[in-house]
């Protein structure tokens, strides 16, 4: 069985001594691509455009070591939120599950979403244009994850895949499972890492500030920015104030705006790899996918976005935006969550499984995980993947 953080190490379970690290260059190439090339892999790229006219760049990595006929099941990873495919490279060969996938013979996509390094272009606007960054994760879901899928199946002639999503990249497979039940059939199994979906009780001092905002254009604009996100030093400020007043030695740590998010344990923090984590984070998104997760972490719901009274009743012709009918949902699915996760707590993860249908399993109630412990489980979760989906 799949287990929690397998990327999750890149996102938060692999910093340490930040003002060290980040005085040292990134000593990994700088795309997806070249990674794989660099260890060894053979990498390609593919582009695609959405029916919105967003074109989505994916990452293949062939199977290798000799394994080339021995499945020719696919394997599609999707980042979490302000990230991108690199998230799932940057630990090397022997502890990234994309690469020890390829190992064991799969064929592996990895997707990005709309607005970040790799899907900034548009059929008709530009990444400068604010219209290009009017969506939230709800788009996410019913476009860019269909639209890569689709895609990713017709290219290797399968019918089915394997998904893994972290974070907000399992956010999107549960709105496209509920939205879209037919791609319920699409799916061998989803194995959903730290899923955000409720987040009542999330522990993330960014989104339960966020939460308690009311969003005018002039306070998004002073403290996310316009269109894209680029949070103002005051927002960063706030956060780190939340996030660090006991911790004075990880001021510097805490104004980063992948911390603020997500959180950190100092037992956790690799230093080795912040200074290809700080090269790549935050990757690029909407303002409106951040106000999204806050809205929910405010109402409690796991709902579409809400546009205010009047804006809800021209969408969705009732008052309070809908919630997502997640019985709807039929794919074997396994969440994986941890106790200190930040962002996906055991409470909002026990409730999306009690929300679902029979088909959940609930891998997790981790209390502790160190990087050695991560290393290990990977191995043995890649292990177990292979044995599972054969």
């Amino acid at each position: 069985m799949l287990r929690i953080l397998v990327l999750i190490s890149v996102f938060l379970g692999v910093f340490h001594s930040p003002a060290e690290a980040q005085n040292r260059a990134p000593s990994l190439p700088p795309t997806p691509t070249e990674i794989l090339r660099h260890h060894g892999y053979t990498a390609e790229e593919h582009s695609v455009t959405t029916p919105d006219g967003y074109i989505l760049k994916l990452h293949r990595v062939l199977p290798h070591g000799g394994n080339e006929s021995s499945t020719h099941q696919v394997v599609f990873l999707q980042h979490g939120v302000l990230g991108s495919s690199a998230d799932f490279l940057l630990q090397g060969p022997q502890q990234s599950l994309p690469l020890q996938l390829a190992d064991a013979g799969y064929d592996v996509w990895l997707g990005n979403f709309r607005g970040n390094t790799y899907s900034r272009k548009h059929n008709t606007l530009s990444a400068m244009d604010r219209k290009f960054w009017d969506f939230e994760w709800h788009e996410l879901g019913v476009l860019d994850l269909p639209t890569m899928v689709n895609y990713a199946l017709l290219v290797t002639g399968e019918k089915k895949l394997h998904f893994v999503g972290h974070s907000q990249g399992a956010t999107a497979a549960f709105v496209l499972l509920s939205m879209q039940p037919q791609y319920n059939r699409a799916f061998r199994t989803v194995q959903a890492l730290a899923p955000v979906t409720f987040m009542k009780y999330t522990k993330s001092p960014f989104f339960k500030t966020l939460s308690r905002m009311t969003f005018t254009p002039d306070v998004v604009s002073d403290y996310l920015g316009l269109g894209e996100f680029v949070p103002s030093a005051r927002m960063l400020d706030l956060g780190g104030r939340m996030l660090c007043k006991d911790h004075a030695a990880t001021q510097s740590l805490c104004l980063n705006t992948l911390f603020l998010l997500s959180g950190f344990d100092s037992d956790q923090l690799n230093k080795t790899l912040l200074p290809e984590v700080f090269s790549r984070h935050p990757a690029g998104s909407s303002i409106y996918e951040l106000i999204h997760h806050a809205q929910n972490v405010k109402s409690g719901n796991f709902a579409q976005y809400d546009h205010g009274t009047v804006g809800n009743l021209k969408r969705y012709g009732s008052t309070n935006p809908p919630s997502y009918d997640l019985t709807k949902i039929s794919a074997s699915v396994t969440l994986h969550y941890a106790q200190n996760d930040w962002l996906s707590s055991t409470e909002d993860v026990e409730r999306l499984a009690q929300c679902t249908a029979n088909s959940i399993t609930v891998e997790g109630d981790i209390s502790y995980i160190s990087l050695n412990m991560l290393i290990l489980m990977t191995k043995a979760l890649s292990c177990n993947f292979s044995q599972s989906v054969r």
